[in-house]
């Protein structure tokens, strides 16, 4: 007799990224007593398996190499590794496995299909629209970690309010944070002197991060004051037109390139500014990462992020894209500390909450919920 509830979390990689580090922390955390969970992965690329070797040894781990929306061989193979491993709840997330993982589920007959909504996508094509709003008809759950994804679920894709649950998905494990930490190890492996002001931005390196704002900001910092340096964490398409901007312009001296790393709370914690110049955005894990960090953020005012960052309150917010407004506020920020232990102090006590075991306990009373409601 099935005596757990058997989850799938659908995804298109492990690589680096805030949604992957949160599959492998949900299916680490699950009750193992209540849940069996498996992970189910899409796509293969550079990097893909970055956090792989961080999989729980009870989780069990399917893969496939989808060519494109359209690759029917594998939608057929994955129906049927959802047939044969009869789950309840089909967990999907990101665009490309949000799309056929809910497709494929609802083909199956999986009893619960549930997406988490990170991302706010502007000017999405029509088909992706039209293919969400169907999709919105057979998910029996969308998780909302933010009021501007809520809105945006109800009124850009269709979801009824009944189908919306909000759960603070990015929850931080707040053990990460609390290590004793050498500050002038990482800065020294970079040999950045030890009185620049250290400013790092961490996440994939594709437009929409905004690094290439960040670059820019950056030349314009440097023309008038030396004691800066840049430190850039992450991987993606655009890391060679990255450096070349940085050298172009003539600062790759202090601009650091770091690749993947996976001891991102060390290397916020040895920073003093966090950088989050997105163009667009739902509200990503790593902002809470920073906010554990206990360093001051200066972040775009797009997406959900001004849900968490109010303007000299919690942190600073600039224009999206805007070069000389971010190059404008780094400074100030760095010249004021009171400005540092006000947004810090602020920001912090505010979401200290936002732990990874409260998120979990959310999303496991959401699991049985749905699943209650479906007999």
């Amino acid at each position: 007799m099935k005596t757990k509830t058997k989850i799938a979390f659908i995804v298109n990689d492990l690589g680096l990224g805030g949604v992957q580090r949160l599959t492998i922390d949900f299916t680490r955390l699950l009750d193992k007593e209540k849940f069996e969970t498996d992970v189910i992965l899409l796509l293969d690329k550079p990097n893909a398996q970055f956090y792989t070797d961080e999989l729980a040894s009870h989780i069990k781990k399917h893969s496939f190499i989808f060519k494109g929306v359209f690759d029917t061989k594998n939608w057929f193979k994955l129906q049927r590794l959802l047939r044969r491993e009869k789950y309840d709840v089909v967990i999907t997330q990101l665009e490309f496995s949000d799309f056929i993982g809910r497709a494929t589920a609802w083909l199956a007959r999986v009893p619960v299909i549930m997406t988490i909504i990170q991302n706010l996508i502007p000017n999405s094509p029509i088909k992706q629209r039209l293919a969400d709003r169907f999709l919105a008809k057979v998910t029996d759950v969308c998780i909302s970690p933010t009021a501007a994804i809520h809105e945006y679920a109800k009124k850009d894709i269709g979801f009824p309010e009944r189908k919306i649950i909000d759960i603070d998905t990015n929850g931080v494990d707040k053990e990460r944070f609390e290590t004793e930490l050498d500050k002038n190890k990482f800065r020294k492996e970079l040999n950045i002197p030890e009185q620049d002001t250290v400013v790092v931005n961490i996440g994939r390196l594709v437009e929409q991060k905004g690094q290439s704002v960040l670059i820019d900001a950056a030349k314009k910092i440097l023309e008038k004051q030396k004691d800066f340096s840049f430190v850039i964490v992450g991987d993606g398409k655009l890391e060679d037109n990255l450096k070349k901007q940085a050298k172009e312009l003539g600062i790759e001296q202090k601009v650091f390139f770091t690749g993947s790393r996976k001891d991102t709370p060390d290397i916020l914690r040895s920073s003093d500014i966090f950088a989050f110049p997105s163009i667009w955005e739902g509200q990503g894990l790593i902002l809470f990462e920073a906010i554990f960090s206990k360093i001051p953020i200066v972040a775009s005012n797009t997406g959900g992020i001004p849900d968490i960052i109010k303007d000299n309150e919690t942190g600073v917010l600039v224009e999206p894209g805007n070069s000389d407004e971010l190059a404008k506020i780094l400074m100030r920020v760095a010249e004021d500390k009171t400005l540092q232990n006000k947004i810090t102090s602020c920001i912090y006590e505010r979401y200290k909450h936002r732990t990874l075991q409260n998120t979990v306990k959310a999303l496991e009373e959401a699991i049985v919920k749905s699943l209650d409601e479906t007999k």
